[in-house]
């Protein structure tokens, strides 16, 4: 795990539209994004997920095809997108606070491979401010 923080650029949030619609499952596929910023906001991108601002830092770690970054969605609720080689995780808050809700994974391998990556990478987008609870 070698995440290292980065400032976005604009082709970073093309970059990660593209990665966010592909693959969208049939009930999201209305929430495709069009590629580019929103009209009449040069800095924000949307996304199936929420939006993504060019002027947000990200971590990625380029020799494994993963990242974190993350997501304007709504008031009291934060998110941060976790790509893992093409894998998306969407890691979300409880409401108005740090407390990030429990992986809805099943294979229990899988999920703690999972909260590891968050882990690293959360601790490298922002010092560790969400936490899991379980």
């Amino acid at each position: 795990m070698n995440y290292i923080l980065h400032r976005l650029t604009p082709e970073d949030c093309i970059r990660i539209q593209r990665d966010l619609n592909e693959d969208l499952p049939e009930h999201l596929s209305h929430l495709a994004s069009v590629r580019g910023p929103k009209p009449g906001i040069s800095s924000e991108y949307e996304t199936p997920y929420g939006d993504v601002w060019h002027i947000n830092s990200w971590v990625i770690d380029t020799t494994r095809n993963h990242y974190a970054v993350e997501i304007i969605y709504g008031f009291g609720v934060n998110r941060v997108l976790l790509y893992l080689n093409g894998e998306k995780h969407l890691l979300e808050t409880e409401y108005q606070t740090r407390t990030l809700k429990p992986l809805a994974i099943e294979d229990n391998e899988k999920k703690n491979w999972v909260k590891s990556e968050a882990v690293e990478a959360l601790d490298v987008l922002n010092r560790g401010m969400y936490y899991f609870d379980e």
